[in-house]
């Protein structure tokens, strides 16, 4: 890297990190705002009556989300291998949000079905030019003994969870205008985004995040993007026919993704870690990412299990008066939101005040586990103080998203941060994909424990889980030194 990269990566312009970083943070709000403004109104804009919706039934409309999500995590693979061994870093982001941004001016245009269509197709392939770029771009800012990573991937969580007031934007301009106009300020945010980076694209990141880290010779770059367009042709022909004549319908061909994807992450990290690219050294810190991926997995896995038990509990067991006002089911969902936002901010600060006295990614790792751990036995804890038709006070909500909150401030954009370090050279991007599927994982995880539960059963069922989670959080920060060491931390800039 040359003088000039090397200032540039030096800088503290933007809240203490590079002007670089600040480009990203833009594009990743303009991105969580876009995206949670379309989610919130998507599904239904899906099952409304046309012409404000397409007249979809409420079953599938919801499975049409669900497979959409989906979808995305799975198409993220194929973009973090052409981050990595095509494009780079800064084009895969480019085309990546240029994709979305058409995705976001279809469904604004009233096209019917089609339009949708080509949209939700826009959205899911822009994932196959980018993957998880944005956060391997965001890592090449700092080196392995840079204190200022894990503060840096926090601004960008905390960034991203502002994003969750968009769904009351969103929601208010298509009960007022129309879901179209709704959807054309998803555009308009998308557009800002990508028009901040094209401006900032050369002064504020020089070389860095230019060139793919492990490129394919020219000649294999045109012929993998020509099979991959023929590829996603026949994909798309083949799966509109089986939809068409009946052979497949959305709820199979969703459960079949969700059960692949269980198994995708794990196949991938083992093919990294045998890969002849794949240095000694960076086999050795793959080994160590293996407990935090764990640790991600079963977190997820609680916030799955429990919102949706908390799903019932707005509706029917909870008192929702809050300072003598009632809130509404749905808005007790903006409490998470709040609290990543002001948890997110304070650790943020507080990581970047401690610098090289700070714990270790792998010991933030585990405390935070051990947080959402706690978040499962309040479920459970519920359940005794409040039994059969008793209502619970919605304090006790509170007080659940603070700690859950809590521990996904520890262990969200840690996470990233660690992969930065631990990932081979050459699969920078791609590694950063498999941990973003550690979620899916332990989506997935959570789909087999449901066969467990029963009515009835969910004090022993939220205990087994809690003490579980807690466990695994407890064994990795027992030995989160040894792990950080492993990933080469450096021991006096802890990250």
């Amino acid at each position: 890297m040359n003088e000039h990269d090397e200032a540039l990566r030096k800088q503290t312009a933007f809240l203490g990190q590079p002007k670089g970083v600040g480009t990203l943070s833009f594009m990743q709000l303009c991105n969580s705002f876009a995206n949670y403004a379309m989610s919130a109104v998507l599904i239904y804009y899906l099952y409304a009556n046309a012409p404000e919706g397409l007249g979809f039934s409420k079953a599938n409309a919801a499975q049409l989300i669900s497979l959409y999500s989906t979808v995305v995590v799975l198409t993220g693979i194929v973009g973090s291998f052409v981050c990595d061994r095509i494009l780079g870093c800064r084009k895969s982001l480019f085309v990546a949000r240029s994709l979305s941004f058409i995705g976001y001016v279809c469904l604004a245009l009233p096209l019917g079905v089609p339009g949708y269509g080509i949209a939700m197709g826009c959205l899911a392939i822009g994932p196959m030019f980018g993957g998880r770029c944005l956060d391997a771009l965001l890592g090449k800012f700092y080196d392995e003994s840079d204190g200022r990573r894990d503060s840096a991937y926090t601004i960008s969580y905390v960034i991203s969870n502002i994003g969750a007031a968009a769904p009351v934007l969103s929601g208010a301009i298509a009960a007022a205008l129309g879901y179209h106009v709704a959807f054309a300020a998803c555009a308009v945010l998308a557009f800002l985004g990508i028009v901040v980076y094209a401006v900032t694209y050369k002064p504020f990141f020089g070389n860095i995040g230019i060139e793919p880290d492990d490129p394919l010779p020219d000649d294999k770059k045109r012929s993998f993007i020509t099979k991959m367009i023929i590829v996603l042709v026949i994909c798309a022909v083949v799966l509109a026919t089986l939809f068409a004549t009946g052979t497949l319908s959305i709820s199979v061909f969703s459960n079949v993704i969700s059960t692949v994807s269980i198994i995708i992450p794990i196949v991938y990290l083992v093919v990294i870690y045998k890969s002849k690219k794949t240095e000694p050294h960076e086999k050795k810190k793959i080994l160590c990412l293996v407990p935090p991926f764990i640790c991600n997995a079963v977190t997820l896995l609680i916030w799955t299990q429990t919102i949706s038990i908390l799903a019932i509990f707005y509706e029917e067991k909870v008192n929702r008066v809050l300072f003598g006002i009632e809130v509404p089911a749905a808005s007790m969902q903006t409490i998470p939101a709040v609290f990543a936002v002001i948890i997110g901010s304070i650790l943020t600060a507080v990581w970047t005040k401690l610098g090289k006295k700070q714990p270790y990614g792998t010991t933030k790792m585990g405390i935070g586990t051990i947080f959402w751990g706690f978040g499962a036995l309040i479920i459970a804890l519920l359940y005794v103080i409040y039994p059969g038709d008793a209502k619970v006070s919605a304090w006790w909500i509170v007080l659940f998203y603070a700690i859950l909150m809590l521990g996904e401030g520890f262990t969200c954009p840690i996470g990233y941060s660690i992969t930065a370090v631990a990932a081979p050279k050459a699969f920078m991007t791609q590694m950063m994909t498999i941990w973003s599927m550690s979620q899916s994982t332990g989506a997935a995880l959570n789909t087999l424990l449901t066969n467990f539960y029963k009515e009835g059963s969910e004090i022993p069922f939220f205990v087994a889980i809690g003490l579980g989670v807690c466990a695994v959080g407890a064994v990795v920060a027992i030995f989160s030194k040894k792990l950080a060491v492993g990933m080469g931390l450096d021991k006096n800039a802890e990250a």
